[in-house]
């Protein structure tokens, strides 16, 4: 074919300078990783593990020890990252800032955000008495005190005036 043919053939639309242009942006290598490795920038990294599984031993050495392994978690930049974590699965020991029985008892929270009430304190509330109820449960009048006081504050149980024994 004549060199001149070629050249009379309808030429395409320019493409684009380059074919990165229609794509999305990826993020780099780092910074993905990053978003998925914040273990990387946490301030246990270099830091003694036991130190944040204390021994059940000695009393006032665990709670120096649990003191310790927290100061390490509140001065960490992805201590919200470690906490969703650790309540997910972790067991034991510290992490996010929180023991094992402060995980348990948010994890108990997160899954019953509009718990019921239980149906001894529903009887208080009803205006039954702490001994009307004991006795519906088999327990003491003491027992049913007991259960009262320990209720956080904004759910308390009416008072029942003289002393429950």
């Amino acid at each position: 074919m004549p060199r001149h043919a070629l050249s009379a053939r309808p030429r395409l639309p320019a493409a684009p300078a380059t074919r990165r242009a229609l794509r999305p942006r990826r993020k780099s290598w780092w910074a993905a990783m990053a978003d998925t490795n914040w273990q990387v920038r946490a301030a246990c990294r270099g830091v003694d593990p036991e130190l944040f599984f204390p021994e059940p031993s000695d009393e006032p050495l665990v709670r120096t020890q649990v003191a310790a392994a927290k100061a390490v978690c509140r001065r960490c930049p992805v201590r919200e990252q470690c906490l969703a974590e650790a309540l997910e699965r972790l067991p034991h020991g510290v992490a996010g800032g929180l023991t094992e029985h402060e995980r348990r008892r948010a994890r108990a929270q997160r899954e019953r955000p509009g718990a019921r009430k239980p149906r001894w304190l529903l009887l208080l509330d009803a205006g039954s008495s702490y001994s009307e109820v004991a006795a519906e449960y088999g327990v003491s009048v003491r027992t049913i005190a007991r259960w009262a006081s320990r209720l956080p504050s904004e759910q308390s149980a009416p008072t029942q005036g003289a002393d429950p024994r």
